[in-house]
């Protein structure tokens, strides 16, 4: 709104300014056609007038022809008329005099030389230019009310299609969309709705993926242990109770690992402050593949591709830490004897990638690996414990981030996830 703001304030200085010079040129040439004599200069027309001896009709018609076209009140009165004995004695005594009215009006007072008449001349604006004053003030007016009239309506109706995709929104949320034009004042408006519209859909589609990703996930160990219980009892051998304890185990343990990995999905629903800070991440790599490779039997063996002396890279290292452990364990999940890790520092930022040897990841099915929820079930090879949210954290984290992950296929045949992200994270 900050746009419609100075918009709108612009327009009305501009307009201000434009119909002020506009209607200051029509009064400049209305005085021009109708020039207003001095009241000195009508004075002394009509005492020249009198004093060369014309009778006094002569000269009120002359005063009555001055008033007619003229824009300055002027009139003959009779010296007796004139109140105040003072004021009347120095008329008399030929002196010019001035005076105020109630209203402010300045008059001017001098007796005729040949006939007890004294003028007045007022400064009054006659009714023809008070007219066009009066036409010139609502032409400003209603000019500049125009101008704002029809720089409001296009806003008015955007704001009414807003209120209206807001309703809408409520209603079903997967059709509220707010288009409009590029010069429109509630454009950055309209894009912050969709944005929140966008955003509501997604944690719709969120919730109803986790929903039935959470009953599907817990309904098979869940079915598993109730019937591994019914089928315990007291008849059956040590080894027998041995075997189903064990398999109760690992079935508490993958519902516990389900709930670990919505709670991390859970935290990463909401954007972070990002604390962008530089440091090791040759490190933080060898330190993350000791930490999930030490307890496997015969792991696949890593080869750490990096500069003799890498720079310092810039990141949130907590949340990367958590996208590079995903990738790590997905790696170490699928690869058959190596996994590969190249990092590369340019000028354009900061390039992990992470490859396997093992089966890859069909073509037509790298769209949509980094949505929530989305496992591949569909060749047995790739079927694992895992619950289809690693990867979508880790897209995530580099949106936060302002990079990119992409899939391809890696030189050894496996699957090879590439990280790249500016080096302030947030250019």
């Amino acid at each position: 709104m900050k746009r419609a703001f100075l918009s709108l304030y612009l327009l009305i200085v501009l307009a201000t300014l434009g119909l002020g010079w506009a209607l200051d040129q029509l009064w400049s040439a209305y005085q021009a056609e109708h020039p207003a004599q001095a009241p000195g200069a009508i004075l002394a027309e009509v005492l020249q007038h009198s004093s060369a001896g014309r009778p006094l009709d002569q000269t009120r018609s002359l005063v009555h022809q001055l008033a007619r076209e003229g824009q300055t009140d002027v009139r003959l009165a009779p010296l007796s008329d004139i109140s105040g004995e003072a004021i009347k004695q120095r008329l008399q005594a030929g002196e010019a005099l001035s005076f105020e009215d109630a209203n402010g009006n300045l008059y001017h007072y001098r007796k005729l030389a040949e006939h007890p008449q004294v003028i007045i001349i007022g400064e009054v604006t006659p009714d023809a230019s008070r007219r066009f004053e009066a036409l010139l003030a609502l032409l400003f007016y209603g000019a500049l009310a125009a101008v704002v009239f029809f720089w409001l309506w296009p806003l008015t109706r955007d704001l009414n299609r807003l209120e209206q995709q807001a309703e809408a929104l409520g209603r079903n949320p997967e059709t509220a969309v707010m288009e409009l034009q590029g010069h429109s004042a509630a454009q950055r408006l309209a894009q912050a709705f969709n944005q929140m519209a966008r955003r509501i859909r997604d944690l719709l589609r969120s919730q109803r993926e986790m929903t039935h990703a959470v009953s599907h996930e817990l309904r098979t160990p869940l079915a598993r242990m109730k019937f591994a219980l019914e089928m315990a009892d007291a008849n059956s051998d040590p080894q027998t109770l041995r075997n189903r304890l064990q398999g109760l185990k690992a079935d508490v343990t993958e519902m516990d690992q389900l709930v670990n990995q919505l709670l991390h999905y859970a935290r990463f629903e909401q954007q972070p402050t990002l604390h962008l800070t530089p440091g090791d991440m040759p490190g933080l790599l060898q330190d993350l593949w000791q930490r999930l490779s030490g307890h496997l039997e015969h792991p696949p063996r890593l080869y750490l591709h990096t500069a003799a002396h890498p720079p310092p890279v810039t990141c949130d290292w907590p949340l990367m830490e958590r996208a590079l452990h995903n990738l790590l364990q997905n790696a170490l999940r699928y690869a058959r004897e190596r996994v590969d890790i190249t990092l590369t520092t340019a000028a354009d930022g900061t390039q992990v990638q992470v490859e396997d040897d093992g089966p890859g990841i069909p073509e037509e099915e790298r769209e949509r690996i980094f949505e929530s929820f989305v496992r591949l079930r569909d060749a047995p090879e790739l079927h694992s414990a895992g619950f289809g949210l690693g990867l979508a954290i880790v897209h995530r984290v580099m949106q936060w981030h302002h990079g990119t992950v992409r899939v391809d296929s890696a030189t050894t045949g496996g699957a090879r996830f590439t990280l790249h992200w500016p080096l302030q994270s947030g250019a």
